[in-house]
């Protein structure tokens, strides 16, 4: 489903604290399966996140979604293909305090222009699933730690993007909860979703949920786990 060949990426591009974070890159993701990018701090597994999930271009190579070539798009074509590919659950959830639990859902789906009411109607649904219909009109910030995860999987999949991107998404969350979070993940794959995250936890890249586990060192590929 999704490929990228030959990808490298350069920060900081010929100058002086220029950083390879990511170097000569082939991988395959296959659809409907559960893949964890793992491996130490600053060994390049978000900025290969990123560019599987069409965040960050890649300095050289390309990056394949459906046999299409991605990395190449203008932005605006990035942009969309963002809204309905992809699904993000960002580490920190980037909800909006202030702003009801259903509110943040609803939000990635208002560029697309649906009507209110069957953009409620999903959200509402979404959160159901979830465990959450009950404080869908709750201040985000009422939630707990758990819940708040689970309304930033809502939000990811309001757009029923068939791909879901997360990073290191149960990094402030205690056993019981990450547990949750890995039943939650083989929900999304009886539906067929695919899943791509980054963990440095062994809780996860050691579940029987996930299919195959990438270990990254210094920017570079060092193994496949399948």
């Amino acid at each position: 489903m999704i490929s990228l060949k030959n990808v490298s990426k350069l920060y900081n591009e010929g100058r002086p604290n220029e950083v390879c974070a990511a170097q000569d890159i082939d991988l395959e993701l296959a659809r409907n399966k559960v893949t964890v990018l793992t491996g130490p701090s600053g060994s390049g597994k978000t900025t290969l996140l990123s560019m599987i999930g069409c965040l960050t271009r890649p300095t050289t190579g390309r990056v394949f979604v459906d046999g299409a070539m991605v990395s190449g798009l203008p932005e605006k074509f990035q942009t969309e293909l963002r809204r309905t590919k992809f699904g993000f659950v960002f580490q920190r959830f980037n909800l909006i305090r202030g702003v009801s639990v259903i509110e943040n859902v609803m939000l990635p789906a208002a560029p697309l222009g649906p009507e209110y009411h069957e953009l409620r109607e999903r959200a509402q649904s979404r959160l159901e699933r979830l465990g959450l219909g009950a404080k869908a009109d709750m201040p985000i910030e009422f939630l707990s730690g758990g819940e708040t995860q689970r309304a930033a999987i809502a939000r990811a999949l309001i757009n029923d993007a068939p791909v879901l991107i997360a990073d290191e998404p149960t990094a402030n969350l205690d056993t019981v909860l990450t547990e949750r979070f890995l039943e939650i993940v083989g929900e999304l794959q009886s539906e067929g979703k695919t899943v791509v995250m980054t963990s440095h936890d062994p809780r996860i890249w050691q579940s029987s949920h996930v299919n195959t586990v990438v270990r990254m060192q210094d920017g570079r590929i060092i193994g496949v786990d399948a």
